[in-house]
């Protein structure tokens, strides 16, 4: 199964439960990745968070059921997932514009979002320097956050912001001063669990404390840090020099759109490196796997 084909499964899902649960391990498992890595990959495509497309969708046809049925508005608001009729016409309002009541009694202008559907297509706009490494074992010291995957991109900033106020990037500097392995610099890692068990992920901040390789030397993780451990496997690594956040934004956006489609190649269950060192250089590590 291509990943565009995936892509359109994971579609065809969502609609098919659009008044009932949508469950994020069976999007895990259509998609062949990790919930937080789906969320990541819908966003750069469609240019809106997975959750707000799902509840575009259901406000649509939310709409559409007020016009076209004699259902009373709290049977939709229900069908539709809303606990109560206030929270429904809340959600109604700020998409729409207007009350569900007022659809009734009035004519309106209303919107519609309409079902997604992925095309595979060429662009090359812009190039892209990467290289794929057949890397071998590592780990890595740092400090875990459990975090909801549904909040992952409204926590995580301010997972770094924390890390710059409460001295754990001083922990990290003074580490360097033993340690010179890739993945270099400081790395945020993006731990979406085993496929299928997503609801929660990790989100790792740490520097790389030992590849698997002869020479190199082991250096034990500071206190209060963990140690974490990666298998060897295959990498894609791009370069995202350039000012942040804009810099890797481009390259998650291409990956997904442009690169990954058309490479041959498909997500790995491994977490994804975002890899920080000075002077506006940034690495995307990211594991894959021959389709």
């Amino acid at each position: 199964m291509n990943w565009v084909h995936r892509m359109n499964e994971v579609i065809s899902y969502i609609e098919d439960h659009l008044t009932d649960e949508i469950s994020h391990e069976r999007i895990s498992k259509i998609a062949g990745c990790s919930i937080y890595n789906f969320q990541r990959m819908f966003s750069y495509i469609a240019d809106k968070p997975l959750s707000e497309y799902i509840r575009n969708r259901r406000l649509t046809l939310a709409a559409f059921d007020i016009l076209n049925s004699t259902e009373r508005i709290i049977d939709i608001s229900l069908k539709y997932g809303y606990e109560s009729q206030d929270a429904f016409s809340r959600a109604f309002r700020n998409y729409h514009g207007v009350l569900p009541s007022t659809v009734r009694n009035e004519t309106v202008q209303l919107k519609s979002c309409p079902k997604l559907s992925f095309q595979m297509t060429i662009k090359g706009e812009n190039h892209m320097n990467y290289k794929i490494e057949q890397f071998p074992a590592f780990k890595v010291a740092g400090i875990a956050n459990q975090i909801n995957t549904s909040e992952a991109f409204e926590i995580i900033p301010q997972i770094w912001e924390n890390a710059w106020k409460n001295g754990t990037m001083d922990r990290f500097f003074k580490l360097f001063e033993k340690v010179d392995y890739r993945p270099a610099g400081v790395l945020g890692i993006s731990e979406g669990g085993q496929w299928g068990n997503s609801e929660e992920m990790n989100y790792i901040v740490a520097v790389t404390n030992h590849v698997d390789l002869p020479t190199c030397n082991h250096v034990s993780p500071p206190e209060g840090m963990e140690e974490f451990s990666y298998p060897g496997s295959t990498w894609v690594i791009f370069e995202a020099n350039g000012e942040l956040p804009d810099a890797v934004q481009k390259v998650y956006k291409q990956f997904y759109t442009e690169w990954l489609p058309n490479s041959g190649y498909q997500l790995a269950n491994l977490p994804v490196i975002e890899s920080y060192m000075p002077e506006n250089h940034q690495e995307v590590w990211i594991a894959i796997v021959k389709n």
